[in-house]
């Protein structure tokens, strides 16, 4: 087995090339991505394919949101795509692997090539898990369809699965990593979980996830993340320096959101005199004294990773997503986002509106870190 990522495809020349990239080798990794997004998972499993000299082939992409399958499609080109409710497409029980529905055989029946597939991957919802979710926090409807990934698992027969989440996952009241871990192994998988910081593997945002992974044939091997953690963190200079020149207003990929007065006046504060974060007389109450969020309102560092990029980035009143040097003031425009999520410059979120951009490019699992995540999942099953 091949343990180590091609060396020749180096991050910086992936993150800014302007065209699909094109793959040689003989074996095809076949994948099959629910809740999917906009594609984040997937394309850091094809990157994984690309750099280990595999060719890869999505058979099946489900996400429920229209305007992310729209996005997956353009750039991805999945066999089939569907939006259909996940619990729609396997609805059978967790107690009874055994059992196979009629729905989940006619999905079978109608789509052959999903059955076996090389790679399962999955990001359920995770606003249940989050810590910035106060409402519902640990005991939400939601955290349940991390189970539905076991449940598609026992359809459909995978040779290795990666189910990704918030680190906070751990934590939620259904114990559903516990409940799937053991479910796993009962169908015969051998199953490992990490928590991993999304900087350690090159992205330039500081973002904590948890991945699932587990593989029919051996057990994934952990070890070999270690190979490609980074000793420095790479910066927001690294990642969007060369975009300055590029905002563009009439562009909506990239131009910023246009902000209230007050969070102008708060923007062009900080860039004036070269502060990172507001003074308390210049918040909104709610965000003085004895407040929980001291980025929020901030200003980005150019020689420091970014904090955790959100569906929020358009807004600095969401967090530290003010342009380290823009004047007047500024938040990051979407290309910018993607560019710090990792997402190539090929990848188009073009025409969606600027809302859809955020919340696709915010949700999304960084693709560079995706990558060296599907690399473990995938060397377990290659001989």
């Amino acid at each position: 087995m091949s343990h180590q990522l091609s060396s020749r495809f180096r991050d910086e020349a992936w993150l800014r090339m302007r065209n699909p990239p094109k793959f040689n080798g003989t074996r095809q990794i076949r994948t099959v991505d629910l809740f999917a997004g906009c594609g984040g998972l997937s394309l850091g499993v094809l990157e994984a394919c690309r750099r280990s000299k595999l060719r890869h082939r999505i058979e099946f992409a489900n996400e429920w949101d229209a305007d992310a399958l729209s996005i997956f499609q353009t750039n991805l080109n999945p066999e089939v795509a569907d939006n259909s409710d996940i619990e729609a497409l396997f609805d059978g029980p967790l107690d009874d692997f055994d059992l196979v529905t009629e729905v989940e055989s006619n999905l079978l029946s109608q789509n052959p090539s999903i059955f076996s597939p090389d790679v399962l991957t999955g990001g359920p919802p995770c606003q249940g898990h989050s810590d910035l979710n106060n409402h519902s926090r640990r005991n939400d409807p939601r955290n349940s369809l991390y189970l539905r990934m076991v449940r598609a698992a026992a359809v459909l027969k995978p040779k290795t699965i990666i189910i990704e989440n918030v680190s906070t996952v751990v934590h939620a009241e259904e114990n559903v990593v516990l409940r799937s871990c053991e479910l796993l192994r009962h169908l015969g998988y051998h199953v490992v979980s990490t928590t991993l910081w999304a900087n350690e593997f090159g992205v330039p945002q500081k973002r904590k996830r948890h991945f699932l992974i587990a593989s029919i044939a051996r057990i994934p091997d952990l070890t070999l993340l270690d190979n490609h953690r980074l000793k420095h963190d790479r910066t927001l200079r690294w990642a969007i320096e060369d975009l300055v020149s590029a905002m563009n207003p009439s562009d909506p990929y990239n131009a910023p959101a246009r902000s209230n007065p007050e969070n102008q006046s708060r923007m062009n504060w900080l860039i004036e005199n070269d502060a990172d974060n507001l003074p308390n007389h210049l918040r909104p109450i709610c965000h003085r004294d004895g407040h929980n969020y001291p980025a929020v309102y901030g200003r980005m560092a150019w020689d420091e990773p970014a904090s955790t990029i959100t569906r929020g980035f358009r807004s600095n009143g969401q967090g530290r997503f003010t342009h380290p040097s823009a004047y007047p003031g500024r938040t990051l425009t979407a290309h910018e986002a993607a560019r710090i999520q990792t997402f190539p410059d090929w990848f188009s979120f073009n025409g969606h509106r600027p809302t859809t951009m955020a919340k696709t490019i915010g949700n999304a699992v960084p693709p560079l870190l995706a990558m060296h995540v599907a690399h473990v999942a995938i060397q377990s099953i290659i001989e």
